[in-house]
Formats: C-alpha cells, sequence, structure tokens
C-alpha cells in the first residue's frame, strides 16, 4: 500500500520511510483515481476540520489519516468524534513521528516487536504520590538486581527535596541537540541502588519542553537500563505526559478515592490517544476504610485492573510507611510487572504459575 502524504513534515516522512513504506509527498490533494486503495495523510493545516466531510466524500475508496496538529487538551475531542462518524483514523496532537508511525502499523496491521522497557506513573492529581510510588517501585526493582533509571519528567514538580547538580532543566541542552551519552546517565543521582534524575527545578520553561526531547530522553535511558522507570506527574499540558502515554510498556495510574472525577477526565482522555482503561493499572495511594468508595469498587466502575492498594497512615503524611506485608504485596507486583516485560522467570508456587 502506498501513502500520500500532505503536510507532514520531512523528518516524520523520513521515519515512515526508513521503517520500509513508500511515501509519496504531496504539495497538493492527489487526484481520488491515484489514491483508491492506498492511504491519505493530511494535517489540519493543509486540511481543516470543516472540509473533513468533503474530504471523505472526494475519496470514498481511500482510507484516510487526519493527523490534528493544534495543540492543547480541550477541543480535539470534537474532532476525533467527527473522524470517527466519517471513518476517518485520528491521530491527537502533540504526537511524536515514533507515535504516528506506530499508528500506521495499526492501520496497515502490520506486526511489529519493539523492546519497550518503559513503566510510566501517571498521578490524578498533584500530591498524590506519583513520585513517591515510581521510586518505591524502583527501589523493589533494583533489590532484584536489575539496572533501573528512574526519571523524573513531571517538568512542573522536581520531585526532589534539594537542587542536584543533575536534574530534567540542566540536562536539556543535550537533549535538544540529542548529544545525551553514557556518561551523562552515569551522573545521574545514586540512590537506594538505581539512578535517579530529578525533574524540571525551571518553573519557567515547563510549557517550553518538547515531545522529541523526551521522546530522545526515553531512548537513550532504555538502552542504558534494564527497566526505566519515568515520573510523568499528574498535568496533561505537558509534552512529558503525552509522550509518556504513548511510549510506556505499562501505564500505572495513582489515585486516590477522593479523585473519581479526576480519574474519569484522565481515561477520557487517554482515549483519545488510543488507550482504553484496560490498559492502566489502578495504584491507590493512601486509601482508608471511611471512604465512599473503595479501591475495588472504584477499578471496576472505570474498568482499570486495581493492582496495588496501600493504606492510610495518619502519624505519617508525607511519607510511605510500608510493614512486612505491603512490601510483599509490592515485590508480588514487580515480580508480575517484570515477567511481563520478559525479565523474569514465571514461578510455580501451589501447582499454579504466577
Amino acid at each position: 500500500m502506498k501513502l500520500f502524504s500532505l503536510g507532514l513534515d520531512q523528518l516524520t516522512v523520513n521515519e515512515i520511510k526508513l521503517a520500509g513504506y513508500t511515501v509519496i509527498t504531496q504539495n497538493v490533494l492527489p487526484d481520488p483515481q491515484q489514491t483508491e486503495g492506498h492511504l491519505l495523510m493530511v494535517t489540519s493545516d493543509r486540511v481543516s476540520v470543516a472540509d473533513l466531510h468533503g474530504l471523505r466524500q472526494s475519496y470514498p475508496e481511500t482510507s484516510l489519516l487526519f493527523v490534528y496538529l493544534q495543540k492543547g487538551v480541550r477541543g480535539y475531542q470534537a474532532v476525533h468524534m467527527l473522524c470517527e462518524s466519517l471513518g476517518i483514523w485520528f491521530v491527537p496532537p502533540r504526537a511524536t513521528s515514533s507515535a504516528i508511525l506506530d499508528k500506521l502499523r495499526c492501520i496497515l496491521e502490520d506486526e511489529y516487536a519493539q523492546r519497550r522497557n518503559i513503566v510510566g506513573f501517571f498521578g490524578s492529581g498533584p500530591g498524590i504520590g506519583c513520585t513517591s510510588m515510581a521510586r518505591l517501585f524502583a527501589r523493589r526493582i533494583a533489590a532484584a538486581g536489575l539496572r533501573v533509571i528512574v526519571l523524573g519528567l513531571n517538568v512542573y514538580d522536581p520531585g526532589y527535596d534539594r537542587r542536584t547538580p543533575v536534574s530534567l532543566d540542566k540536562l536539556r541542552p543535550r537533549l535538544t541537540g540529542k548529544m545525551l551519552h553514557a556518561v551523562d546517565i552515569e551522573r545521574f543521582v545514586k540512590v537506594e541502588g538505581y539512578l535517579y534524575l530529578p525533574g524540571n527545578c525551571d518553573y519557567l520553561s515547563a510549557q517550553d519542553y518538547q515531545e522529541e526531547e523526551i521522546e530522545y530522553l526515553l531512548s537513550v535511558a532504555g538502552e542504558h537500563a534494564d527497566v526505566v522507570i519515568a515520573d510523568f506527574g499528574s498535568i496533561p499540558e505537558s509534552a512529558a505526559w503525552y509522550v509518556g502515554m504513548q511510549q510506556s510498556a505499562l501505564h500505572l495510574l495513582v489515585s486516590h478515592p477522593k479523585h473519581e472525577y479526576r480519574l474519569q477526565s484522565l481515561l477520557e482522555l487517554a482515549g483519545h490517544l488510543d488507550l482504553a482503561p484496560r490498559d492502566f493499572q489502578l495504584l491507590i495511594n493512601r486509601s482508608n476504610v471511611d471512604e465512599i468508595t473503595s479501591p475495588k469498587n472504584m477499578a471496576q466502575r472505570f474498568g482499570c485492573e486495581l493492582l496495588l492498594e496501600l493504606p492510610y497512615y495518619q502519624p505519617f503524611m508525607d511519607s510511605m510507611p510500608l510493614g512486612k506485608k505491603e512490601l510483599q504485596q509490592v515485590d508480588d507486583k514487580v515480580h508480575a510487572m517484570l515477567v511481563s516485560l520478559g525479565l523474569a522467570q514465571e514461578v510455580r508456587k501451589k501447582g499454579i504459575f504466577q
């Protein structure tokens, strides 16, 4: 199948060509007879949303892919809905070239094996414990003898209690120039058995991060670690959050029973990134038996898998003290995670593989 492109940038076109596809770049919309049985990719700056009905009518025998370029959380859900009604494939804003490539593979039903060792942690709100959960899992994975890198990719909060010689904003010039090397990785903060890159300390630059910079960091870190734990925070208006949704092999969503309304909004937004509720593992932090909604009911309502529930400790408001029972639960989940990533073997317990 040929891929006709109108509006895609040259870097993305080159990525698609390198993946083995035939791409024909267009300056204007091609003749419908040329594209019959093939795929036409158009961007929103070349074909407006108002023209989508006409586009579908003009190309009845062509598969259509609409790449929406306008950034922002609000507004594009209606565009996605329109594309669905017209039988047009949709790519949301802030999609990277690799995300567009993944979408094409899905459309063309091409099998593609890519080793992804990124575990993304997302929060349903600031202060929910996303960073603490990420570091807890990193500590237990490192205790299993694996090399772990933790990336603080919440660009609105450094996630660390003090300034360090290395942080996301200090590393940014190397990300922009794509000059990150192994020696830079080794300069990360060494803590509790893993390497840790604190997040962004320069609040004025939070909105300036580009998706390609975050994707590049994840790619390099993935080459130098068995597992990359990435803390993407809880604010969708972030380049890192969008890339994390697209690139993570596992999506762990840290929440609280009182955050039901936030959780619903986040899952609806994730749906426009081709993610279903079943793609998320739910971590309930500081659960309280007095809550009206139980973690189990909360998970069932949204269709997520309840991975772990940590109880509320009144004397320790800012820390996560875990007893033997909780640590064993975490270790069990860590082992299951490593098995899913191909980094551990299944073990037989009482006649059942786990």
